[in-house]
């Protein structure tokens, strides 16, 4: 009885790689790197130091010997650990991950963020400073 439970498991967690959507990565900043040379080159650097990263994670943990059903789910185990590492190293460096589906409204919400945030720092940085004048504490030193 284990063994189909543990089979039926391994063949539910297999059959939703199939159903998993088409998925593309986004600048956070909404610029499109199909028409920037220099934004294309930048996301394929940095995409390779992320697969570098993924796939030492890939590679750490411990091997199962004998295989079998439960090598197998430690492989898928190991490799959505991977996965998540990826994800986390494009992050860091600027990346989403979104369906192909939902990628053109992601990218343009994202460049509307990215648009407000510029105005915003330019209004911050138009603004005179005022320093404000220091008051003593009463019963400092040369009060």
């Amino acid at each position: 009885m284990r063994i189909f439970t543990a089979a039926g498991a391994l063949c539910a967690v297999l059959s939703g790689f199939a159903t998993q959507p088409k998925m593309l990565w986004l600048r956070a900043d909404g610029q499109k790197a199909v028409d920037n040379p220099a934004l294309r080159t930048q996301f394929e650097l940095d995409g390779t130091a992320c697969i570098g990263e993924r796939n030492k994670a890939n590679l750490s943990g411990v091997t199962v010997s004998g295989g079998g059903l439960a090598g197998v789910a430690a492989s898928i185990e190991r490799s959505n650990a991977a996965d998540t590492v990826q994800r986390g190293c494009m992050a860091e460096k600027g990346y989403l991950l979104v369906p192909e589906d939902q990628a053109e409204a992601k990218q343009a919400e994202l460049a509307a963020i990215a648009q407000q945030k510029k105005q915003q720092e330019s209004a911050a940085a138009a603004k005179p400073f005022t320093a404000q004048p220091t008051r003593k504490p009463k019963g400092a030193a040369g009060t």
